[in-house]
């Protein structure tokens, strides 16, 4: 292991820096940036679909400003785990460009990364896939807002963990600005990396049109060697992308905005054998990752006064591409026949090879809502929403060139295995919200949604290899549909001015689908929705003249028949069950406290207990949980904290320093300990620092920074699987070496 473990050595370090550099403010990290001496400015968010200041929402949010993510150095959706509380984010299937995010513990086995997921992801109103957002830069950010519990009523059935929301910033109508990043980067033991952004903003009839845009390029550093093929650095990834933002105000009161983004992403996946050690990987096949990425929308909004008409439509397409190593799987096997036998020869002749899946995936969404002008006691928000993905997806077993691991073009010769899969969901759905007041300090709010999906799956094995699973079988044509409702219910008072409690119940819940394998028996096809009801009381509060902010919830949430990853034995590909019932209860807290001038020290934290309530009933999974069981990959301990520091170093110059401790402890991957399948993901902590300075008109800056100071190499995700040759063959990802790089802002 190349670094030091635990969260003592990480802890002290981070008390004994706290007077000397920063972190992104939990709870309203755009405060970090805009602080004055008093305490915290307002913040204002709109995750109740109207602005309102953070402090006054009666849920758990927490709202990140784009400058505080850059001083954080979070510069996609995945690095936002280390400055929320309560918030984890898992790669699905080692991709570097991909992330299943759990909120309060509620996120067990996604399988199905295009729908299953329990965390609804919204870019500026679009909702996206959680996995297509997952590298989407942060560059030019308004501010990223991240709700908490379940938000059915307003953002959907996949919302019933939470939802993090995207906010980029807007076109300005009568002013002319650019801004200009860069970095370079090393990280230890592996290449070097750089990111170059640039934002222009320029008004065309001043008033009335302007266009803002934004690009970036980015070579993120390697740091995995295939010691087999002699390759260094396998996993570094290089990716290009922006978007174009125009902003139309014919008429007071009537925006128009239009969006075109665009992501394009090359590179190596994550993982490697965890045998032969930290970082080194000895697979017979190259594992490459392609990803195409666009997302066009529209949005109108509407202020008419007494009432706020809002449209947004959108158009995403995603064709992503990926492979991985199971040249083990047909070399372990093969070796369990005589030498030269025919079987032998059989599996031998197969490796190596790559699992290859790629996926297109286009969706198109609409939603339509009018709002009340919240003026007086009564506010409300109504709308219609609508959205249909269609995707084609294929599992294809393909051959790589001996030697290089080149893997080859997919071809009658090359093509050892075929599986063709078409899978489409509609949503439609009617929600409505409405707070009342009272009186000035008791408010109550009441939300609805009516849900109703379809979800139709085609698929047929085209290439038979049944040494991995892909037998004779016929076309196949399945759907499933469910509708229902949601409910929320919440009560706020006002204890003082600044001291708010609250309460609130609130259902989720999340589609069922059919399962995209082909060669499941008929009644293990399908799967029905899972569904949680969340209990949560809470308090916000601005302490000694707004110095403190602290605030924190205290929740139980019931969870009923929950999706769950399956395996029948002996078989290579996994498939999504209803099993059990679970409980997650849990506390979190954020507080945010200025002691002094130029002085910012901040601190969040989580507790959870997340366990099964039954036995499981469903004997298909392998290694089905009993009744008390851990939920796999939550941590019952999440912890952040740092502080900044900044002081002046003459009339024109400031200067600052920062630091990030991070702490995750320990969790498992599956629900019983005794599986063979079973993985102990040990505790880690992760110390960040940085140190800058710059114009005090924030003109320019510059600084240095380390990431991962004490060089952590902790395993954070491992997997085994017979596709990988077998339990022994366990594939880990560890954090990333310790990153050293520079990087500078300029503003126009």
């Amino acid at each position: 292991m190349r670094g030091s473990k635990g969260f003592a050595r990480a802890a002290l370090v981070g008390t004994a820096l706290a007077g000397w550099s920063s972190i992104a403010m939990a709870q309203s990290p755009a405060a970090a940036d805009e602080a004055v001496t008093s305490g915290v400015e307002d913040i204002v968010v709109t995750a109740q679909k109207r602005s309102e200041n953070i402090q006054r929402v009666p849920i758990a949010v927490t709202s990140v400003s784009g400058m505080a993510l850059e001083r954080a150095q979070v510069r996609d959706v995945q690095g936002l785990a280390n400055t929320i509380p309560n918030v984890q984010i898992n790669s699905f299937s080692n991709s570097p460009d991909s992330a299943v995010f759990t909120i309060r513990g509620v996120g067990v086995n996604d399988a199905d990364p295009y729908v299953g997921t329990t965390v609804s992801v919204v870019v500026d109103g679009v909702p996206v896939g959680v996995n297509t957002a997952a590298l989407l830069s942060l560059f030019d950010v308004e501010r990223v807002e991240v709700l908490r519990g379940p938000q059915g009523t307003l953002y959907g059935s996949s919302s019933m963990a939470g939802t993090v929301r995207l906010i980029f910033a807007k076109p300005k109508l009568d002013k002319t600005e650019a801004t200009v990043t860069g970095q370079i980067s090393a990280v230890d033991g592996g290449s070097m990396g750089f990111e170059n952004q640039a934002m222009v903003n320029v008004p065309i009839v001043s008033d009335l049109l302007a266009i803002r845009a934004v690009g970036f390029v980015r070579e993120r550093p390697g740091y995995v060697d295939n010691v087999t093929l002699g390759q260094k650095n396998v996993n570094d990834q290089f990716s290009t992308g922006g978007r174009i933002m125009a902003r139309l105000e014919p008429a007071p009161g009537l925006t128009i905005d239009g969006v075109a983004t665009f992501q394009n992403l090359k590179g190596g996946l994550n993982d490697y054998f965890l045998a032969s050690g930290s970082y080194k990987r000895n697979y017979e096949a190259d594992q490459p990752v392609r990803d195409k990425f666009r997302l066009y929308s529209g949005t109108i909004n509407w202020d008419l006064g007494p009432v706020t008409l809002t449209a947004v439509g959108s158009h995403a397409y995603r064709n992503f591409n990926y492979s991985y190593d199971i040249s083990a799987f047909f070399r372990v096997n093969a070796a369990r026949f005589p030498v030269g036998s025919a079987t032998y020869n059989l599996l031998n002749n197969q490796a190596p090879a790559v699992a290859n899946s790629p996926q297109i995936t286009k969706t198109d969404t609409f939603e339509a809502r009018i709002s009340g002008s919240g003026k007086g006691p009564f506010q409300w928000t109504g709308g219609f929403f609508y959205s249909d993905r269609k995707g084609d997806f294929a599992s294809n077993i393909l051959r790589a060139a001996p030697g290089s691991g080149d893997v080859l073009p997919v071809n009658a010769t090359n093509l050892l295995g075929q599986r063709l899969i078409t899978d489409g969901l509609k949503q439609k759905a009617g929600f409505a919200e409405a707070t009342y007041e009272v009186t000035d300090q008791l408010s109550v709010t009441g939300g609805i949604r009516y849900y109703d999906y379809t979800r139709k799956v085609t698929g047929v094995v085209t290439v038979v290899n049944t040494s991995v699973g892909f037998g004779v079988t016929p076309f196949t044509a399945q759907s499933s549909s469910e509708n229902g409702w949601l409910y929320k219910g919440n009560v706020s008072y006002k204890v003082t001015p600044d001291v708010m409690v609250y309460a609130t119940a609130s259902s989720g819940q999340r589609p069922g689908g059919v399962n995209q394998n082909v060669s499941l028996p008929g009644d293990l096809q399908s799967y029905a929705s899972d569904k949680v009801w969340n209990y949560e009381a809470g308090v916000k509060s601005s302490l000694f003249d707004r110095l403190l902010t602290l605030n924190a919830a205290l929740f139980q949430i019931d969870w009923n028949n929950m999706q769950t990853s399956g395996t029948l034995p002996g078989t290579n590909f996994g498939f999504i069950a209803n099993a059990g019932r679970a409980r997650v209860r849990g506390i979190e807290a954020e507080a945010t406290l200025y002691p002094l001038d130029g002085l910012q020290i901040q601190a969040s934290g989580s507790y959870i207990d997340a366990v099964l309530r039954e036995d499981q009933t469903n004997q298909s999974l392998l290694a089905s949980g009993l009744k008390g069981d851990d939920i796999p990959s939550v941590p019952k301990v999440t912890l952040q904290g740092g502080a900044q520091y900044e002081w002046d170093l003459n009339p024109a110059l400031k200067a600052n320093l920062r630091s990030d401790v991070f702490y995750n402890s320990s969790t498992w991957t599956e629900f019983r300990h005794t599986s063979a399948f079973q993985r102990r993901l040990p505790a880690y902590a992760v110390v960040s620092l940085r140190a800058g300075f710059g114009a005090q008109d924030d003109n320019w800056s510059a600084s240095l920074f380390v990431n991962n100071l004490f060089n952590d190499d902790t395993v954070i995700s491992k997997l085994s699987a017979n596709v990988y040759g077998g339990l022994d063959n366990v594939r880990a990802i560890s954090n990333v070496p310790r990153t050293i790089g520079i990087d500078f802002t300029k503003r126009f």
